[in-house]
């Protein structure tokens, strides 16, 4: 069996080329630009569209894979070492190959662990919300549509490909941005509520026995030309900011 080598962690790990018969290999898989020598079991474990055509193969070894499109040998040799041990890891630089060739071969659990590299380590653009609605990719696509919902849509027509998303695509990301706008109102709404309250307790401040020092207190009412009177409503002038400081209303979208 061949072998190529490439270093994972430090580490070089040695992955299966697939160019002859290996380890009780029973299948060839072949495109226009070279043969796979891979096992029957393997293949359709991880594909049940290949499973299929396998059992339609009667007493032939070999599997035509292309079916009229060129498949680049590069890409099926990287689908391979990805499902066989010691499995090669997805990365940015493989995994929207992936993405296209476990879909066109129904390899879900393959297509699953991309979606999920693809969540956590790719910034869900505009860009990749196209890439995930063309490979039906529902929880990528529902990440990027939230995310390109916090953008003004005249920044989302700038975008490359913004022509490129489906209409309910976009009416979704329109109908998120719209609750969204309409909650940051109800917060900006309540804040004013919040502060109209404050600036009206300050108001009354001046009315109030808080307002008066010690000695105008007996009376109830402070009395402007006093030092003391006056000291007296900053403080509760502060106190009254500082609540409304302390409780700002929650601006992230």
């Amino acid at each position: 069996m061949g072998s190529s080598k490439e270093e994972k962690e430090g580490e070089k790990v040695e992955y299966p080329t697939f160019q002859e018969n290996w380890e009780f290999s029973d299948l060839v898989l072949v495109t226009k630009q070279r043969k796979f020598h891979v096992h029957k079991a393997v293949i359709s474990m991880w594909s049940p569209t290949l499973k299929c055509r396998i059992l339609d193969l009667n007493n032939s070894s070999e599997l035509e894979i292309e079916e009229g499109e060129t498949l680049p040998s590069d890409d099926v040799l990287q689908l391979l070492q990805t499902i066989y041990p010691p499995n090669k890891p997805i990365n940015e630089e493989n995994c929207e190959n992936l993405v296209k060739l476990a879909n066109r071969f129904n390899m879900f659990e393959l297509l699953r662990r991309c979606e999920d590299f693809l969540i956590k380590n790719k910034t869900p653009t505009l860009i990749l919300l196209v890439f995930a609605q063309d490979q039906n990719l529902s929880k990528l696509l529902s990440k990027c549509i939230d995310y390109c919902s916090k953008q003004s849509i005249d920044e989302l027509k700038k975008t490359m490909k913004f022509d490129k998303i489906a209409p309910q695509n976009l009416c979704n990301l329109l109908e998120v941005r719209c609750l969204k706008m309409e909650k940051k109102l109800k917060r900006s709404e309540m804040r004013s509520w919040e502060l109209t309250c404050t600036l009206r307790a300050i108001y009354e401040s001046w009315n109030k026995k808080e307002g008066a020092c010690v000695t105008h207190r007996k009376n109830g009412m402070h009395q402007e030309n006093c030092n003391e009177c006056l000291h007296a409503i900053r403080r509760q002038i502060d106190k009254l900011c500082e609540l409304a400081l302390d409780n700002p209303s929650d601006q992230s979208d």
